[in-house]
């Protein structure tokens, strides 16, 4: 663009971000961009402004005053049912910066594996795993992009990588285990935190983690332990924060860690739904909130979008047990609303929100998956974590956004523009741009007795349709979980535009399709149904559109709601 930079900071910060540090910025425009704040990590955040703001060669703004809404704007990444790369999470953490998140929280252990290669205790680390070296030059990488990195340990249960290695630090009762685990879903087994041995290796690794990461926060996890009695659980974690306490850090950990014995100086990332944030806040807790942040559930982006931390949550839940794309999971939305149940805890002075934070668990996600599952809806979370915004409002303004945000990413190279497509015959793809896969746990669950597995969620031993050896590298894992191009289709009918382009496609689909039994088999059903719509719109048959949505297998045509509503 030609411009000359100078650059004003206040104060001298530290080697790596801390979640008191400000992030507000000041930029001037004239003869040279001018960008002052108190500190460098403003600096980076309004460097990230100006790459928005100069995406199309031109500034028409002379002056900006930004600052975060909250401190806390994380994302959680399961390096552990798959393994995520360095490569890849540097990549994260360079769209992270662009679009103003500060705290890469990293999911290190989990019963499938454990990518922490500890010193101390080496035999527990997975093949594919993360030398301490390593994850150090990750939180440089990181805060030369003004982002923390919070790691987590997660325990007393989600441990069967652990068990595999030592298995006389199970409590009695847990299940047997033979090796890190190849399922998902909740496991019974946990570490007994009357054993010795147990509680020596824990403060050993802790040990090392506040060795590798300066951050103040450490996460002990906590979550879905089975097969430990409550009393026995909190005494865990609150002899694990006694722990983090010594080293200089502050314990967090998920919602299931709050109880009267929980210290209040601990932070709960509450998952849970607004009632986790709520008795986390009632308690004196400060608290990040998750719960409307699963990337992993395939959501629309509007879904997030509408999602406050700060705000009515309970009315949040509730429009989203009647949002059209969720229409196929509606039962399994309303149970686990019913679901989560918290302790009486004694009220104290009121903890604070600090933010939010995305998760993408990676049951369905692979290194060559993130870049899709991720930026095609965290921007959405990054922005209502920035600043106040009105959702009803300023909808089809983040859409837009958002695909300009997407072009300069894929300009710079560092995130490359959604596109599923099939190798071989393009005739399929006005098909293939009009699917999304199926929401919420639908996938994992498996869409045959999906009614009867809802009460089984995390616990069932039933048999699922996807475990960690199955590949993923069919259509449905490359879609986009949000279909924009339904979402443009939705724009041209509600504004009465001609939709020929869109049912020729529609229609012509169908015939590309035919003469392929491998895609007819997998998708004939969606094809058919989209060639129906067609009809649909062009005035040709009075069919309920509703019914053409699907699911098809694990397709949903979300288009057939647009049409519905006109």
């Amino acid at each position: 663009m030609g411009l000359t930079l100078t650059f004003d900071v206040s104060e001298r910060a530290h080697k790596t971000p801390r979640l008191t540090d400000s992030y507000a910025y000041r930029m001037d425009f004239n003869d040279r961009v001018r960008i002052a704040a108190t500190t460098e990590w403003g600096v980076l955040t309004g460097l990230a402004t100006l790459t928005q703001l100069g995406a199309n060669g031109g500034i028409d703004v002379a002056r900006v005053r930004d600052e975060p809404r909250f401190p806390w704007r994380g994302l959680m990444v399961d390096t552990v049912r798959h393994f995520i790369s360095l490569a890849t999470l540097r990549r994260t953490l360079d769209a992270m910066w662009f679009y103003k998140l500060n705290v890469l929280h990293l999911h290190l252990t989990d019963d499938q594996g454990f990518r922490l290669r500890s010193e101390a205790y080496p035999e527990l680390a997975s093949a594919d795993s993360y030398s301490l070296q390593e994850l150090s030059g990750l939180v440089s990488y990181a805060a030369d992009r003004g982002v923390r990195v919070v790691p987590e340990l997660d325990m007393p249960g989600h441990t069967t990588s652990w068990l595999a290695a030592h298995p006389e630090w199970a409590v009695a009762g847990s299940a047997s285990v033979d090796g890190p685990s190849t399922r998902f879903g909740v496991h019974r087994v946990c570490l007994d935190p009357d054993n010795p041995a147990v509680m020596e290796a824990v403060t050993a690794i802790l040990g090392e983690l506040a060795t590798v990461f300066p951050d103040e926060y450490v996460h002990f996890g906590g979550d879905e332990v089975a097969g430990l009695a409550a009393d026995a659980q909190h005494r865990f974690h609150q002899a694990v924060v006694e722990r983090l306490a010594v080293l200089g850090k502050r314990a967090i950990g998920w919602d299931e860690c709050l109880s009267a014995t929980l210290p209040t100086g601990t932070v709960v990332q509450a998952w849970r739904g607004a009632g986790a944030r709520d008795a986390a806040l009632a308690a004196g807790c400060d608290c990040v909130v998750s719960s409307p942040y699963y990337l992993d559930l395939f959501y629309p982006a509007d879904v997030h979008y509408a999602a406050d931390p700060g705000g009515d949550l309970v009315a949040a839940e509730k429009a989203l047990v009647q949002h059209p794309r969720l229409r196929h999971v509606r039962d399994g939305l309303a149970w686990m609303a019913r679901f989560a149940a918290f302790p009486d805890v004694p009220a104290g002075e009121e903890g604070r929100i600090l933010g939010g934070e995305a998760c993408l668990w990676s049951e369905l996600v692979t290194d060559e998956l993130v870049d899709t599952r991720l930026w095609s809806r965290m921007p959405a979370v990054a922005e209502r974590l920035w600043r106040d915004v009105d959702p009803s409002r300023d909808l089809d303004g983040f859409y837009e956004r958002l695909a300009a945000t997407r072009s300069v990413l894929d300009r710079l190279g560092i995130v490359r523009e959604d596109r599923a497509s099939v190798d071989g015959n393009p005739g399929v793809q006005p098909l293939i741009e009009m699917l999304e896969p199926v929401k919420w746990y639908r996938r994992l669950l498996g869409t045959g007795e999906y009614e009867r597995r809802i009460n089984g969620l995390g616990g069932s031993a039933d048999e699922r349709p996807y475990d960690v050896l199955t590949p993923l590298d069919g259509i449905v894992d490359h879609l986009p979980p949000e279909s924009l191009a339904s979402r443009r289709a939705e724009v041209d009918l509600a504004r009465g535009a001609p939709m020929d382009a869109w049912t020729k496609g529609w229609r012509s689909q169908r015939l590309a399709l035919a003469g392929d039994r491998v895609l007819q088999a997998e998708l004939g059903a969606a094809s058919e149904a989209l060639a129906a719509l067609a009809d649909v719109v062009d005035g040709k048959s009075a069919t309920d559109p509703a019914t053409l949505a699907g699911p098809f297998g694990e397709y949903l045509l979300p288009v057939a709601y647009a049409v519905r509503r006109q």
